[in-house]
């Protein structure tokens, strides 16, 4: 539950930084190339390819997802960031990007549990099976060594 809210708080706080970058006009070339076209369409495919691993639950394409998103907080958003400082742009906007850099992060490590949980959804079940087998086991063999004592 904690992951679609956040994928979809991803999902808003990009669009606000899509219109940004459309009006004006002019900051599709000072914000949207940095933003956008670096890594070209990545901010706007990546959401999209996540939908696709949470309807197939494949971990493997979440992986990915995730690899985008580290790619965008390493390349994209540092960038857009510096763009937007020296175009001296609104604050409201530029912390909007921190927001979604924070919200990235975050995103991320909410991933790797859902990714788990695709990886091997019995997890939890099989951990107590496991222990209830132990539990057997070292009861079984203090009984043997006690009789033979």
């Amino acid at each position: 539950m904690l992951f679609s809210l956040c994928f979809s708080a991803e999902i808003l706080l990009t669009l606000v930084i899509l219109l940004r970058m459309v009006n004006p006009l002019i900051n599709l070339y000072f914000i949207g190339i940095p933003f956008l076209l670096l890594l070209p369409a990545l901010p706007i495919l990546a959401p999209f390819w996540c939908i696709l691993a949470i309807a197939f639950g494949s971990s493997t394409m979440l992986k990915s997802y995730s690899n985008m998103n580290a790619t965008m907080l390493k390349i994209n958003y540092p960038l857009t960031l510096i763009m937007m400082l020296i175009r001296r742009e609104n604050t409201f906007y530029i912390m909007i990007l921190i927001l979604l850099v924070f919200n990235k992060a975050f995103l991320s490590f909410l991933g790797s549990k859902v990714r788990q949980h695709f990886a091997n959804p019995d997890y939890s079940k099989n951990q107590m099976t496991s222990e209830d087998l132990l539990r057997n086991m070292v009861v079984a063999t203090s009984a043997k060594l006690l009789k033979s004592a």
